[in-house]
């Protein structure tokens, strides 16, 4: 029985995993990790664990199901005598029986900046390929198979060792860069690549959020929506099986209500990263969810119903200048300056202010959510909500968002005139990778789309900087999934 999207993971197949114990750590060890599957692969199906071709006592049980009721991933237990730094885990296969432990007594105490997370005394890891494969973390492509220019730009620039949990421990009390969702960029890392590095940043970053985010946190605050997350929660669990992280994304869930717009255009403050984290909070944490997933896909329901209705809403563009004056194909979601920050729509580059205005960099977690919640849905949802992934990335790719010195997009981009330059080159990857989307779910036969997403691709390659850590934190958050959609 083969999976559908990622490839499938076959009843009856294996996957090698790699053991990595801790400073200090000696003697036979509980292994306990999560086993992301593609959807393909029975809640019935048996675990079983081999060291050195042997089959040990096992624990398994289901994390979290797809809409299909297949399984999403597996948590997984067994022994490992010292000196095991490798063993197979067998889908389909039966092994003794083993009891559990539960998940925080096999973790250790380890210091990140001021704060105390809990880590694995042995750390797992799990194939690039597999976890490609799974699509625990998105539609990506493994790192190793990116060698060329321009679309290895994101393999050479997101580096984690620069901008992993070392660097963030040093700045843990700057409140910004805590945006834009560390512990989710950390595990995407870690997930295209199957390195340690990644995988511990992520782990220990995503612990130190769930523990202050649960408080009342100012660092970063836990009353405002941009910092509620809930994709690294529910990725921890799904690689863990620690259901600390899953009541914690319900949490965090629970604090992004469906406010703030209505799917009409107005001036009240939103902007494509509140909608965009709303989208993302609430269709992860029903992913994972053991008792609220019911009320957490109708918040969804209704965010993109609400996004799609700003989409939809008639735009007066008849005299705008001529190459603003674009058909509903291509429609970003649209909002006044004022509603995004009008302190951000200076230096415009023509004496025509805009009346309405989108943020291209910021689109990206928008398409990060409807595609997510595509994946979930329906036949009809998820052909609504892919449609206006393809409407947004044209409307970002097209021309008139190119500063005409250097080609970079937008910082905010007017939609019935003047648009607002980015002085940096900070800005590109988000761009080629809602276009590279566009392209992809609008059938991969549009070559002017192509040629417009790959502009933005050769731009990041040529000229993008990652000139600080929340820098990473967006740059390589979502856009290096670009190459899986370009392919």
């Amino acid at each position: 029985m083969t999976g559908t999207a990622g490839g499938g993971t076959p009843t009856g197949s294996t996957v090698a995993i790699t053991l990595t114990p801790a400073s200090g750590v000696t003697g036979t060890q509980r292994i306990n990790f999560g086993l992301p599957v593609s959807d393909g692969v029975a809640v019935s199906t048996p675990i079983a664990v081999r060291i050195g071709g042997s089959t040990v006592a096992t624990f398994s049980r289901v994390l979290a199901t797809y809409p299909s009721g297949n399984a999403r991933s597996f948590q997984v237990q067994f022994d490992a005598p010292q000196g095991t730094t490798a063993a197979e885990v067998a889908l389909g296969v039966t092994a003794p029986a083993l009891v559990a432990q539960p998940v925080d007594s096999l973790l250790q105490n380890e210091a990140l900046a001021t704060e105390t997370v809990r880590t694995p005394r042995v750390w797992v890891t799990l194939p690039a390929a597999h976890l490609v494969a799974s699509t625990v973390a998105g539609h990506l492509v493994t790192s190793a198979s990116v060698t060329a220019p321009p679309m290895d730009a994101w393999k050479t620039k997101c580096n984690y060792a620069t901008y992993g949990s070392a660097a963030f421990a040093s700045t843990i009390a700057t409140t910004g860069n805590w945006l834009y969702d560390r512990g989710t960029a950390l595990y995407r890392g870690y997930a295209s690549t199957g390195a340690l590095g990644p995988l511990q940043s992520a782990w220990r970053e995503t612990d130190v959020y769930r523990q202050r985010l649960l408080a009342s946190s100012t660092t970063p605050p836990s009353s405002d929506l941009k910092y509620a997350y809930t994709q690294n929660l529910a990725l921890h669990y799904l690689l863990s099986g620690d259901d600390r992280f899953r009541e914690a994304a319900e949490t965090i869930a629970g604090r992004s209500p469906v406010s703030g717009y209505t799917g009409a255009i107005s001036p009240s403050f939103w902007t494509e990263r509140h909608a965009g984290f709303g989208l993302l909070a609430n269709v992860w944490a029903a992913r994972v969810s053991d008792d609220q997933a019911a009320t957490f896909r109708t918040r969804a329901n209704t965010i993109v119903t609400n996004l799609i209705a700003i989409q939809d809403t008639s735009l007066s563009l008849t005299g705008a200048p001529a190459n603003k004056q674009l058909d509903a194909t291509y429609r970003c979601f649209a909002h006044t300056p004022v509603a995004h920050d009008s302190s951000e729509y200076v230096n415009l580059d023509s004496a025509m202010a805009a009346t309405l205005v989108c943020s291209p960099w910021m689109s990206a977690i928008t398409a990060d959510g409807l595609e997510a919640y595509a994946d979930d849905a329906d036949a009809t949802r998820r052909t609504a909500a892919l449609n206006a992934i393809v409407r947004l990335g044209r409307r970002l790719v097209n021309p008139d968002n190119r500063a005409p010195s250097t080609g970079r997009p937008h910082y905010l981009l007017g939609l019935d005139g003047a648009n607002a330059p980015d002085g940096f080159n900070e800005h590109w990857g988000e761009v080629a990778y809602v276009g590279a989307m566009a392209w992809h779910y609008s059938g991969r036969s549009d070559a002017t789309l192509r040629t417009n997403a790959l502009h933005y691709v050769s731009g990041f390659s040529t000229s993008g900087t990652i000139g600080q850590l929340r820098s990473f934190n967006w740059q390589c958050r979502s856009a290096i999934a670009t190459p899986y959609y370009l392919q």
